[in-house]
């Protein structure tokens, strides 16, 4: 049976209110269905495309059952769990955001991939031996979402967490790259947002070595769900992905994918300005990243 996140989560509840009827004061970027070099305004969000959102009112995410050797898998899994209900349930000042999270079965499935003619499973896996992906080598995550090109509905989106190059710890006796705060950036891009130029935002594309911060969202954040996933959206809540839940991979290994954009973290030593590139890539030295893709079916 799916387990169903809806525990409330009323962050700066009347600052959120004050924000969400004032879309000026908002920094919030949206993800949109335009990929590579796309135009982009003043805060670097981008002015083309489609919007991207799960046109349901809840998710359905699984474990890649294997989880990692570095940790604790009941860690893990806490981290995971605490992650999603931070998105979950936000009170927008009259009403709750109209998404949520339901966690299904594990799965066998170790790539991220989606099937157009089959099931499919929105997966959380760790990459503990090899970071395939060439040019961002350091870069902590990396979110993968599929999409329809003609509606940005979001129809399946895959995190993977790179713990072959970086060292990941749970709770608060040592931190070096806390997972939580990992996680909960890349469920934001999961969802369809973008990197927020607002610094305090748990969107915004930088993150310090150590820090915790991020577990808990900002004004700028839940604004930006009270924007796509308003109280009382019409749609109903049904977590199972598209084609059924898929445990194995597909055997032509899915759908391709395109371009993304990264998140810097940066040594608290060497704290600096994030430039942004024409795609959003955070570059700077010393620094590593969160990578989040984006990928239409072909």
């Amino acid at each position: 049976m799916p387990n169903s996140f809806q525990v409330r989560a009323s962050f700066l509840a009347a600052l959120v209110a004050a924000s969400f009827g004032a879309s000026s004061a908002s920094a919030f970027c949206r993800s949109t269905t335009c990929s590579g070099a796309c135009a982009r305004d003043d805060d670097g969000c981008k002015t083309t495309g489609i919007p991207l959102a799960w046109p349901g009112l809840c998710v359905g995410f699984s474990v890649q059952h294997d989880g990692t050797r570095n940790l604790p898998m009941a860690d893990v899994r806490s981290a995971i769990e605490a992650s999603f209900v931070t998105w979950s349930d936000l009170d927008c000042g009259g009403g709750t955001s109209s998404v949520a999270f339901s966690e299904l079965d594990d799965v066998a499935c170790h790539r991220s991939e989606y099937n157009t003619a089959g099931p499919n499973a929105n997966v959380i896996l760790f990459q503990d031996d090899r970071w395939s992906y060439k040019g961002i080598d350091d870069t902590l995550a990396k979110t993968t979402v599929t999409f329809d090109h003609e509606t940005g509905a979001i129809l399946d989106a895959d995190i993977e967490v790179n713990y072959a190059l970086n060292e990941f710890t749970v709770g608060d006796a040592r931190v070096v790259y806390d997972l939580q705060s990992v996680l909960t950036h890349e469920i934001g891009h999961f969802i369809g947002l973008d990197h927020s130029p607002d610094p305090s935002a748990t969107m915004n594309a930088a993150y310090i070595e150590g820090d915790t911060s991020l577990r808990t969202l900002e004004v700028d954040d839940i604004t930006a769900v009270c924007t796509v996933y308003p109280p009382n959206r019409p749609g109903v809540c049904a977590p199972t992905p598209r084609g059924g839940l898929a445990h194995d991979c597909a055997q032509d290994g899915g759908a391709d994918s395109a371009s993304g954009c990264a998140f810097a973290a940066t040594n608290p030593r060497r704290w600096g300005p994030v430039v942004f590139l024409a795609c959003g890539v955070a570059l700077s030295l010393r620094r590593r990243g969160f990578y989040s893709r984006h990928r239409r079916p072909a």
